[in-house]
């Protein structure tokens, strides 16, 4: 477990300073800067396993002996002066020099998981020659790396040393901490079933500040869903397609994660979906009776294109010029108004329609603005039933 390998790593790592400062006056053999294997995988919980590599790799090489294990502290100092990283150079070994970093090789590399396997690759990078020497295998245990450390030490000394040990070998995989962590789901749905990786586990709890609490989870990436029926779920934009919702959740080990549902009724955000628009406004009018205002909005229909509309309104004593726009479209329209009663006009643009009030109020004027596309409308999540 974690236990058991953060000990090690701090053996290795106290191993591989004594090292560091005491092999510059007794070592005599090829000068080797180590870097940490980068992880190649999409989930960082195997970022550890880089850690693990490279303290078996310092171990190793120490024990070979006859390689000297540069100090990378200084070595970084050292290249930072240069506005220059040992990684980069390890990436790009054309930007090598002679003596530039002090060291005969560069030595990293990076890892996969397939399965239970780890494909290891590890690169000697010569840097009087920028030549990249490649040692690669699959496994899972200690013995994998101790092999590819053995081509290396021989490739660079001339010199195999023995360092796998049959039978003995521990699992690099097992040392992570699989400690359980816990889930804590946060829902305003009212008895919606909670399924964790299609699995039901229980019912929400309706209270937006109270949890329903999932523990003892593996760690690791789960799907989280709810499902209250036909009529509660997320709304898919911009296709407008209707679900359940659901997350994946990555879950550390021995932490707690917090997850939101955003689950609502579909109707309600439909109606948000269909009014991209919607403005009111009281305007006074200037001395000469007049105002002027303009607003524009715009969104993606179903097929994923940008729409733009635009509104431009010139408003009097009783009456109201108005200019709709979506896209290249326009259309104008006259509204006559009176005192205690409403004018209003309703404007078809094809995938907008348009409707505009006004009324007077106390020598002021009150518009209401609305945008409503016609290509969403209420109760549309039950049209294929």
């Amino acid at each position: 477990m974690i236990r058991n390998y953060t000990a090690i790593s701090a053996k290795l790592f106290f191993l591989s300073l004594i090292l560091g400062i005491i092999s510059p006056l007794f070592a005599s053999g090829p000068r080797l800067a180590v870097l940490t294997p980068e992880n190649r995988t999409s989930d960082p919980r195997y970022d550890y396993v880089g850690a693990i590599i490279n303290g078996i790799v310092l171990y190793d090489l120490s024990t070979a002996g006859s390689v000297e294990i540069v100090d990378r502290s200084a070595l970084d100092d050292a290249l930072r002066e240069r506005e220059l990283s040992l990684s980069a150079l390890a990436i790009n070994p054309s930007k090598l020099s002679e003596g530039i970093v002090g060291a005969d090789y560069i030595l990293t590399g990076e890892y996969v998981l397939l399965g239970g396997d780890l494909r290891l690759t590890l690169k000697l990078v010569d840097t009087a020659t920028t030549r990249v020497i490649t040692f690669a295998d699959a496994g899972n245990t200690e013995n994998t790396v101790h092999g590819l450390v053995e081509g290396i030490v021989e490739r660079i000394t001339g010199r195999r040393p023995t360092l796998q040990e049959d039978g003995k070998s521990r699992s690099i995989l097992k040392l992570r901490d699989e400690t359980p962590g816990t889930i804590a789901l946060f829902s305003p749905l009212i008895d919606a079933k909670i399924l964790l990786d299609g699995n039901f586990i229980g019912y929400t709890t309706g209270d937006r500040r109270l949890p329903f609490v999932i523990d003892n989870v593996e760690p690791g990436p789960h799907e989280l869903s709810t499902d209250l029926g036909r009529d509660f779920g997320v709304v898919k934009t911009p296709e407008i397609v209707f679900a359940p919702w659901k997350e994946t959740v990555l879950v550390p080990a021995g932490k707690r994660v917090t997850v939101t549902d955003k689950s609502s009724h579909f109707n309600e955000q439909i109606y948000h979906l269909q009014y991209p628009f919607s403005k009111t406004q009281t305007f006074v009018l200037d001395a000469s009776g007049r105002a002027k205002a303009e607003y524009s909005f715009d969104f993606q229909d179903r097929g994923g294109n940008k729409k733009k509309g635009r509104i431009q309104v010139d408003i009097h004593s009783g009456s109201i010029i108005a200019n709709f726009q979506l896209d290249d479209e326009r259309k104008q329209v006259d509204l006559s108004f009176f005192k205690y009663q409403e004018g209003r006009a309703e404007i078809d643009l094809g995938l907008i329609v348009y409707t505009i009030t006004a009324e007077s109020l106390s020598g002021k004027v009150r518009i209401t603005v609305d945008a409503r596309r016609t290509d969403i409308e209420q109760g549309m999540h039950r049209q294929n039933e």
